[in-house]
Formats: structure tokens, C-alpha cells, sequence
């Protein structure tokens, strides 16, 4: 079987969501066995892009305007795979082969408010064009998967969902040495709480912040720094400005894009990790602080409890002083921590990366047959 795979996104310098789910996916999947990999890129493979010469063959095709539409589509039809798999939602239309689409989230249907009017329409419009041509689907949860048959009208039965996976890299037991080199790096003097993930609206960092601002005004024996890391999204100046506006602004900070390398050390030092967005299609920070033995506040809806279990603490997103005491409960009790962290290395070891490019792979195998 010989699987064409739009690579673009594992190829990006900074990787985030679809880029890391892509390299990881075709990383594992070469490791598998039973198919050929054909894999599109749009300019030469950075340093570290996966290639496995036994099984896998890099197509570099030439850059330009409507990339899948165009370029790519024209060599589907030329050089057509058994199936073509894209890790989202850009499909090209005017091809032979059978096409599968993976969707991470529907969040643009329900809180298209959160998100810039073109981002919101270049996502719907992909997503319909999806809908008309896509053979087959992934889903990245079971959350997903329901909200795809319910806002697409998409039949379960055309639907395989495949959970993520956690790398090796997160894993528990940071040594001093690695703590160290993070709070130097970035200058982390006190006990601190991680958000971790693109900086845009839907991640409601602005409830987080107040929830942390409250938590500070009643309790000052918790002398915790909120650290959020991530790339910029969209929509952020208030979130800058909710942060300069806190009560709590002088142990709120903001540490950008954090490269891969850093990320195991960062999350492993943390007391906790905090991901209270109103929306998440899977929610892979969570996983990867339960793999490294990190307590874990998350939200009580979308996909976080399919993916945390009882692994940790869930907590109404729209409420404010509920997640105030989702963070108070979690960072003034040791013994919940230690408990919690216990649990989510367990959880953790659920999902693989592995079971996540099997599963796609049986899937694929099943379009062609």
C-alpha cells in the first residue's frame, strides 16, 4: 500500500498542534510496517524531519498560491497513491485516488467568535470541501468524532478515531541538573503553575488569569508565577491586556515559543499544569504533563475528560471560582499532587503513538481494500 501524505506541517520551524501530530504520526507509521510512504513537502526537509529511505520517498513540489488545489492535485493525478491522507482538512479536489481528512477540532462551528473572521472562514470552507470529497476520516477523540457527525452530519461508520500519542521524551523523574538549566534559561525563580499552548482566545487565558489573580488575593502562602508558553495565535491583544490589567500581573509571564528540546523539563518542573480552554479536540499538553509525572487542571468539557480520566482535577471553564479552586485544591494539598501525578503516569501509558499510526494504518488499509 503506498500512502501519499501532505508533510507540509511536520516541515514547519515551529512546530505546534497539526505539525506535531503529523511528524509524530509518520515517524511511528514508518516503524510499522505494511505501506509505503509518499510524502509532499513544499521546499527541502529541515534537519530532523523523519525519513525512513526503506519505506518512505520525499517529494518536494514546487511552491505557490492554492498549493492542494493546484500543485499537489496535479500530481495526484499523475502519480496517484493507493490513498492520500491529509493530517487536516486541505483535500484537493480534482484527484483519482481515495482521500481521508483528519480533524483535530470543530471549534470554528461552535466558538467561531474566538477565532479571526478569515481564520474562521478559510477553516469552514476547507471542512465543507472536506465534506464533498473525503472518502474517509480521523478523528483525534471520540469528542470530535460526535461533534462531526453532529455539526457534518458525517455517519459514525465513516469515522475511525485515533488517539494521540505522548513521546519518550515526556517522562517522569526531571533530574536537579535539568531544573536547573530550565529556571536559568528562563529565569523561573519561584514555585510556578504552566499553561502551555498557542496563545489565542478559546484558551480562555483570561478566566485562567483571573481565577490565578483571586488565588494569590487569599492565599499568600502560595507564592506560585502563572508561566505561559506558547507561539502567538490570534485575538490576543486583550489577553496582553488582561494580563497588565491583573492584580497578579507581577507573577504573570508570558515566555513565547519554547523550543521542543525544552518542553520535557519545563513541564516536569512545574507544580502543575493548568489547560482550562473552552474547547480542545484532544488536549495532548495534558497527556504529555501526566507522562511526566505533572499534576494536571483541565477542563471539564470537550475532550479533556476522555483524555485525563480521574487523572486529574476538572473544573468548570466558565467559572471563574471554579477554577479558582480547582488551583487552590491542587496547589495547597501535596498529598492530592502526589496522588494525581501517580495517576497520570498510569494514564499516560495508555496512549502511544504507536496505537495512534496503527490505527490510522488499519484505517488506510481498509479505504483501499
Amino acid at each position: 500500500m503506498i500512502v501519499g501524505l501532505d508533510g507540509r506541517a511536520a516541515n514547519e520551524p515551529k512546530r505546534a498542534g497539526i505539525g506535531n501530530y503529523c511528524l509524530e504520526l509518520l515517524r511511528a507509521m514508518q516503524t510499522l510496517g505494511g505501506a509505503r510512504f509518499r510524502v509532499y513537502l513544499d521546499r527541502a526537509a529541515r534537519a530532523g524531519f523523519p525519513v525512513d529511505e526503506t519505506n518512505t520517498e520525499i517529494r518536494i513540489l514546487p511552491p505557490g498560491r492554492f498549493w492542494t488545489q493546484r500543485i499537489l492535485a496535479a500530481e495526484l493525478r499523475h502519480h496517484p497513491p493507493d490513498v492520500f491522507l491529509s493530517p487536516g482538512l486541505q483535500l484537493p479536489i480534482a484527484c483519482r485516488c481515495p482521500r481521508v481528512a483528519t480533524v483535530l477540532d470543530l471549534a470554528y462551528f461552535d466558538y467561531g467568535g474566538y477565532f479571526t473572521w478569515r481564520a474562521r472562514t478559510r477553516a469552514r470552507i476547507y471542512t465543507r470541501t472536506a465534506a464533498c470529497v473525503a472518502t474517509h476520516w480521523l478523528a483525534i477523540s471520540q469528542a470530535t468524532a460526535d461533534d462531526m457527525t453532529a455539526q457534518l452530519g458525517i455517519p459514525a461508520s465513516r469515522i475511525t478515531v485515533t488517539p494521540l500519542g505522548v513521546s519518550a521524551t515526556f517522562r517522569p523523574g526531571a533530574d536537579t541538573a535539568q531544573c536547573r538549566f530550565i529556571r536559568e534559561k528562563y529565569r523561573l525563580v519561584a514555585p510556578y503553575l504552566l499553561y502551555l499552548g498557542r496563545i489565542q482566545p478559546r484558551k480562555n487565558l483570561v478566566r485562567l488569569m483571573e481565577a490565578f489573580a483571586a488565588l494569590r488575593a487569599g492565599r499568600s502562602d502560595l507564592p506560585h508565577e502563572l508561566i505561559i508558553a506558547g507561539d502567538e495565535g490570534w485575538l490576543t491583544s486583550g489577553i496582553y491586556e488582561a494580563a497588565r490589567c491583573s492584580p497578579a500581573h507581577d507573577a504573570i509571564r508570558f515566555l513565547g515559543f519554547v523550543p521542543e528540546e525544552d518542553l520535557p523539563g519545563l513541564i516536569s518542573c512545574a507544580d502543575a499544569l493548568a489547560l482550562v480552554s473552552l474547547w480542545e479536540g484532544f488536549g495532548l499538553p495534558v497527556l504529555e504533563a501526566m507522562a511526566c509525572g505533572t499534576p494536571v487542571i483541565a477542563s471539564n468539557c470537550s475532550s479533556l475528560p476522555e483524555v485525563a480520566g480521574e487523572a486529574a482535577v476538572l473544573v468548570d471553564p466558565f467559572d471563574i471560582s471554579s477554577i479558582r479552586n480547582g488551583l487552590e485544591r491542587l496547589l495547597a494539598d501535596a498529598s492530592l499532587r502526589a496522588d494525581l501525578s501517580a495517576k497520570g503516569i498510569a494514564r499516560s501509558r495508555l496512549f502511544s503513538w504507536e496505537n495512534t499510526a496503527r490505527l490510522t494504518l488499519q484505517a488506510l488499509g481498509k479505504v483501499v481494500e
